[in-house]
């Protein structure tokens, strides 16, 4: 149970303690904030990054199509380049 809802809190009620509840309030949004931005700064890290790598690797796959289609390389450079970006 929290500390201001049970018996303490008739002991905090007897004085002058108001800031202790806003002082709480704080933490807890303070706490909720750090732990949103950690959240998100690993979201970035693990899973945008990902996205950046797969993009990269579907350009490479395009400008083999487009030699392939162009004449550039025959059938059997095509199969062994694709096989190793797919790696």
């Amino acid at each position: 149970m929290h500390p201001f809802y049970g018996p303490n809190s008739q002991i905090l009620s007897a004085g002058s303690y108001w800031w202790i509840g806003l002082a709480s309030m704080a933490m807890y949004l303070i706490f909720w904030a750090v732990v949103m931005v950690i959240a998100l700064k690993v979201f970035r890290r693990y899973f945008l990054q990902a996205d950046i790598f797969k993009n990269k690797r579907d350009d490479a796959l395009s400008i083999l199509r487009e030699r392939y289609a162009k004449g550039e390389i025959d059938a059997e450079e095509y199969h062994n380049k694709k096989e190793d970006l797919e790696k």
